[in-house]
């Protein structure tokens, strides 16, 4: 695969993630609106993203409020943090550096922790089989797969390009 291929399916997978947290952070806010809402992704009892969203680890990944508290504003819903990153993570791609590939298996490598934790309290803790959910982890399993691809082909090129330097 060639730079512009991963490029692009790193934008195309980073859109997917931010149109899924947008209908993340939609349902949430919906639900917290208003308690009957039920969301396209309720399936059933056990397979509700709405349960998954409105949960205490539906901010902050249930973290962010153990350590700045429940009403804290940085205790954001996951589906607005999965807004910035997918952001962040789109605008990187528009770069060929290195760094910004450094900084794109890093972001990658911190989602798919995420996404870990976040499976086990979905299927641990709560019981549940979130649709939205289970389609962010595919998404970021994809990016970083991606991010290691292209860290690969730029350091290929820069390995080139410093060859042809010393010619």
């Amino acid at each position: 695969m060639n730079i512009n291929l991963v490029n692009f399916l790193l934008e195309l997978f980073a859109g997917i993630g931010f149109l899924l947290s947008v209908y993340a952070y939609n349902v949430e806010v919906s639900f917290e609106e208003d308690n009957s809402y039920v969301a396209m992704c309720d399936i059933s009892q056990h397979m509700s993203c709405t349960k998954a969203f409105s949960s205490e680890y539906g901010k902050g990944f249930g973290l962010t409020r153990l350590i700045f508290g429940e009403d804290s504003a940085l205790n954001l819903p996951n589906g607005a943090l999965g807004l910035i990153f997918y952001s962040v993570f789109g605008l990187l791609c528009f770069s060929t550096s290195s760094l910004s590939s450094k900084v794109m298996i890093s972001m990658a490598i911190a989602s798919n922790l995420t996404s870990l934790w976040l499976a086990y309290v979905l299927y641990f803790v709560l019981y549940d089989a979130c649709v939205v959910c289970i389609s962010l982890y595919v998404v970021n399993a994809t990016l970083l797969w991606l991010s290691l691809h292209r860290q690969s082909i730029v350091a290929g090129y820069n390995k080139k390009q410093h060859k042809m330097k010393q010619k």
